[in-house]
């Protein structure tokens, strides 16, 4: 069972402000958790320890303890188109 809750300034303010650091992302809250839905790109550029550490410091500012990336294979993104996603 997934615990969801919506934080004041939740995740739609979130996935704004981490547009606006160059991680275009949809968000979904589960408790603290903040995951990152997006696409194999972005997330291969969260790979790099300070921008992580940014999306990170943001994502703690709107409430949440932690940060997960979804990861997609490519046969479930091409199965699963999520137009919301930057590039689909």
């Amino acid at each position: 069972m997934s615990i969801r809750r919506e934080m004041p300034g939740g995740p739609s303010a979130l996935e704004r402000g981490l547009t606006e650091l160059g991680v275009p992302c949809r968000v979904e809250s589960r408790a603290g958790l903040a995951v990152l839905i997006t696409t194999p790109d972005v997330a291969a550029r969260l790979g790099e320890a300070e921008l992580r550490r940014q999306a990170l410091a943001l994502a703690r500012e709107h409430g949440f303890t932690h940060v997960a990336i979804e990861l997609r294979s490519d046969a479930d993104a091409k199965h699963t188109p999520d137009a919301s996603l930057p590039g689909a």
